[in-house]
């Protein structure tokens, strides 16, 4: 199990034709290594191949950022250890259904971490953009959602200030850390503008919702 979170952790989304996995390669020996395993807790197998060919479009999207973050190292183990509260979950729930139309929203998650926001079914993964700097989180969101539309493997600062995003871009602009991820309130000003129905900004059990 320790290699398998290692692949998930260092490695890469790929394509097996219509399947997506987490490939960690190792250029020099010309080899790649993955799991099929729905959760990495359960791998019982790894799988090994040349990295030499490659199987159907490959349209998988990237995770690398480049950044080191603190949340690397726990990223394999995080939604067990970090569920999400059933009275979070309500909110986040109540916030998007009471400020969205028939139709499934377009949704940007800032600081998406595995994709909390996907997981509760708040959007659909084809309608969803997620930006977050740690590769290992945005593996974790890509092995469970491999329909996944955009991801954006940076900073949220750099996100927002690199012209990324356009005003009023957005459905539903999402901002949801832990008791001690807040951002600056020149950030949540910032994602606000992306935002086209509603932003929701949740800190801990906390939300907030900002209507246009």
């Amino acid at each position: 199990m320790r290699a398998a979170r290692v692949i998930h952790t260092c490695g890469q989304p790929g394509k097996y034709y219509g399947i997506t996995n987490i490939y960690l390669e190792d250029r020099d020996a010309g080899v790649k290594w993955w799991t099929m395993d729905s959760d990495v807790s359960d791998t019982a197998l790894i799988n090994r191949a040349t990295n030499t060919r490659l199987y159907g479009v490959q349209t998988a999207p990237t995770t690398a950022s480049g950044i080191e973050t603190r949340y690397d190292s726990i990223a394999t183990s995080f939604d067990v250890s970090n569920a999400t509260s059933e009275t979070l979950a309500n909110r986040l729930r109540r916030a998007v259904r009471d400020h969205t139309g028939p139709y499934p929203p377009h949704v940007l998650d800032l600081a998406c971490g595995t994709g909390r926001v996907l997981d509760l079914e708040l959007a659909m993964p084809e309608r969803y953009a997620g930006v977050d700097a740690s590769a290992p989180m945005l593996n974790q969101l890509v092995r469970k959602h491999p329909s996944v539309a955009r991801l954006y493997p940076m900073r949220v600062e750099e996100a927002l200030a690199n012209g990324h995003f356009t005003e009023r871009q957005f459905d539903v602009v999402t901002l949801i850390v832990g008791d001690d991820d807040a951002f600056s309130s020149e950030v949540a000003a910032s994602a606000r503008k992306i935002a086209n129905r509603v932003f929701i900004h949740a800190v801990g059990n906390e939300v907030e919702t900002y209507v246009r």
